[in-house]
């Protein structure tokens, strides 16, 4: 088990340590509670029926969509401001995508799913098997539109935030269902400032990501996977072909509009954000969540 891990982890009712610890089980003296470790991970709670189990791909700073490259870059730099020992936490990690970023860092990663690449199993709605205040950053990367119950888990991550600390965040707001059936929200930045200060948190940075050509991208892969497939042959053929001069006119376009870019929403003057990227501060004089 991850050395860092077993230093702070807690019975989730008492927030005691574990003090019987066996290679398969752990046990709360104090309360009985047990947790079952299964190949040196703790998994605190069954993987809910609203989980979704995908395949690892490859990730990194100049893989997948422009949307997944804006948050390498963002996260960077977000990872690369805090204290070379802080402590960091990364919420519904999955296969660690973006573990490469805090590489030689203090930094821990959960999810609902026990992948081989999480460092424990939790579902924090349901327990917390840390102690109030004890994180300088906790990291949430696409996951709070996979999150039917959102409210329970932002009061959980102010709990395990320590005053002062950050709450970083990328939140898709215009790209299409993923992850089906387990897609819940999308979020407008008005929701997100205002879910902010709901749940205790100050909001220290808000950008929206804009790229209308990846709109248009979208729209012609809708159009050659979902709708050509449909058409009678000749109208099916002749589709292809509108639509084979309307990607090259794309990929003329796209010099002249430039890549995709970052900037507040109020200043963009655009509706259409491909999603957002937040930082959510606790304030220093946070009081105690009564979270347990």
């Amino acid at each position: 088990m991850n050395e860092l891990l077993s230093s702070l982890i807690v019975c989730p009712d008492c927030k005691k340590p574990f003090s019987i610890k066996e290679q398969n089980l752990w046990r709360c003296a104090s309360d009985g509670r047990e947790v079952r470790i299964h190949e040196g991970r703790p998994v605190f709670t069954p993987m809910p029926e609203t989980a979704h189990v995908y395949e690892r791909v490859e990730r990194g700073p100049d893989q997948g969509t422009p949307w997944r490259q804006a948050n390498w870059k963002f996260l960077q730099e977000q990872a690369q401001g805090q204290d070379k020992d802080a402590l960091i936490l990364d919420v519904g990690a999955g296969h660690g995508d973006f573990a490469q970023i805090f590489s030689g860092r203090k930094y821990l990663s959960v999810d609902v799913v026990p992948y081989p690449e999480v460092d424990l199993a939790c579902d924090f709605g349901d327990c917390i098997p840390f102690k109030e205040n004890t994180f300088d950053m906790l990291v949430l990367m696409n996951v709070l539109e996979h999150v039917y119950h959102f409210h329970e888990l932002l009061d959980a991550l102010l709990y395990l935030l320590k005053p002062g600390g950050s709450l970083v965040m990328a939140v898709p707001f215009m790209i299409k269902v993923h992850q089906a059936p387990f897609d819940f929200q999308r979020y407008t930045h008005y929701s997100l400032e205002k879910m902010a200060r709901q749940h205790g948190f100050e909001v220290t940075l808000l950008e929206g990501y804009y790229d209308p050509i990846f709109f248009l991208g979208e729209a012609t892969r809708n159009l050659r996977f979902w709708v050509l497939p449909k058409l009678p042959r000749l109208s099916r053929w002749l589709g292809r072909g509108l639509l084979i001069l309307i990607e090259g006119l794309v990929s003329l376009l796209k010099p002249i509009i430039g890549d995709g870019f970052v900037k507040s929403p109020g200043d963009a003057k655009n509706p259409a954000a491909i999603g957002y990227h937040l930082v959510f501060s606790k304030p220093s004089h946070s009081l105690s969540s009564g979270r347990g």
